[in-house]
C-alpha cells in the first residue's frame, strides 16, 4: 500500500481533504443516513441466527455423510459471504453516508491504508458474485449425473473454494499500490456525506469495468443453468413414477430452484452502481444511495427463502436427509 509520502504532492488535493469546511462539520443522528444506518438492527440479528441453523443443519448432513452435503456447504458459504458483504459494505458505504467520519477523514491526509476497506469489499463482492454460479453446477450435476455426482462435485467443491477466493485478484490487484481519499457525495446526499475513492491505481485500471463484466457474464451463465435444471425436473416429474418421488423431495426441488433464482438477485445489487456510472452518470449517487439497501434486501432474502421453503427445516420432518430430488437409473 502506498503511503502520504511516497506518491505526487497532488494527491493531497484529492477529495475533502484538508478543507475546513469538512474539517469542521458536525453530522446530526436526525438524518436519512443516519435512520438506514440503525435499520438493519431490525433485521440482520435474525437473519444471522437462520444462517446459522442453516450452517448447523449443513455441518449434520456431514457429519451424517449426506450424499448432497457438498450442495448444503455452497449455499452455507453464500450465505456467509452475503453478510460478510453486509458488514464490509456497511463501513464502505452506509457509515460514510452518514457523516460521522467526515471531519476525521478531512483532516488526514489521502492514504494507501484507505485502500484496504475497499480493497475487502470489492474482493468479498466478487466472490459473492461467483458462488450462485458454483450452487447452481452443483445441482445441475445433480441432476444430469445421479450415479456419479457425489464423486463429482466433492472434486468440484475441493478445486473450486479456493480458485473463487483467489478470482478476485484479478480484478483487484491493481488498488494494491492506490492511494485512498474521501469524496464528498453529491445531491440528492446532504452535504458532510462522503465516499471512499481510490487514484494511482496500476496501469490506471478501474474496477467498475471488471465488476460490470463479471455480473452479466456470471449472471447470464447462471440464468442459463437455472434454465436447464428446471427443463430437466420438469422432465422428471413425468418420467419418474409417483411411488419413486415423495412429496418432501419435490417440495425440496422447488424450494432449491427458487433459492437458486433468488441468487440472481445479487447480480443486480454489484452491478447496480458501476453500470449506472457509465449509462447515467449523473444518477450515480442515487444509485449508491439505494445500493445499502438493496444489499440487505439481497443478504436477507437468499437465507429466509432457503430456510421458510425447505421441507430441511420443518419441526415434523422426520427425515433429515432429504435434500434433493436425484433419479436413480440403476
Amino acid at each position: 500500500m502506498s503511503n502520504s509520502s511516497s506518491v505526487p504532492s497532488a494527491v493531497t488535493s484529492l477529495g475533502i481533504h484538508g478543507n475546513p469546511a469538512f474539517i469542521n462539520f458536525e453530522f446530526s443522528f436526525l438524518t436519512v443516513p443516519m435512520l438506514l444506518l440503525f435499520l438493519p438492527i431490525l433485521y440482520i440479528p435474525i437473519t444471522s441466527v437462520v444462517i446459522l441453523r442453516i450452517f448447523a443443519q449443513s455441518m449434520s448432513a456431514f457429519r451424517q455423510k449426506n450424499v448432497n452435503d457438498q450442495l448444503f456447504r455452497a449455499i452455507t458459504l453464500t450465505h456467509f459471504m452475503c453478510l460478510l458483504f453486509f458488514v464490509s459494505d456497511f463501513f464502505y458505504i452506509r457509515l460514510p453516508l452518514t457523516g460521522i467520519l467526515t471531519s476525521w477523514c478531512a483532516s488526514i491526509e489521502p492514504s494507501g491504508y484507505l485502500v484496504i476497506l475497499l480493497l475487502i469489499t470489492y474482493h468479498i463482492n466478487y466472490v459473492v458474485i461467483l458462488l450462485p454460479f458454483l450452487v447452481a453446477l452443483i445441482r445441475i450435476n445433480l441432476i444430469l449425473m445421479p450415479q456419479k455426482h457425489q464423486k463429482i462435485n466433492k472434486t468440484l467443491l475441493k478445486w473450486a473454494i479456493p480458485i473463487i477466493f483467489i478470482y478476485p485478484f484479478i480484478f483487484t490487484f491493481g488498488m494494491i499500490p492506490a492511494v485512498g481519499y474521501c469524496q464528498s457525495a453529491g445531491y440528492p446526499l446532504s452535504f458532510g456525506a462522503i465516499i471512499f475513492r481510490v487514484e494511482y491505481t496500476s496501469f490506471g485500471i478501474r474496477n467498475a469495468i471488471g465488476l460490470i463484466f463479471n455480473t452479466f457474464f456470471w449472471l447470464i451463465v447462471c440464468l442459463i443453468i437455472n434454465s436447464i435444471i428446471v427443463v430437466q425436473l420438469i422432465k422428471l416429474k413425468f418420467t419418474l413414477s409417483q411411488h419413486s418421488k415423495s412429496q418432501a423431495s419435490h417440495k425440496a426441488e422447488i424450494s432449491l430452484t427458487v433459492t437458486s433464482l433468488s441468487m440472481t438477485f445479487s447480480y443486480v445489487t454489484n452491478g447496480m452502481i458501476a453500470l449506472g456510472n457509465f449509462i447515467l452518470p449523473n444518477l450515480t449517487f442515487y444509485f449508491i444511495a439505494l445500493r445499502p439497501v438493496m444489499n440487505d434486501l439481497d443478504t436477507c432474502l437468499v437465507p429466509w427463502v432457503f430456510y421458510l421453503t425447505h421441507p430441511i427445516f420443518k419441526k415434523k420432518q422426520s427425515n433429515n436427509k432429504i435434500f434433493v430430488l436425484t433419479p436413480d437409473y440403476s
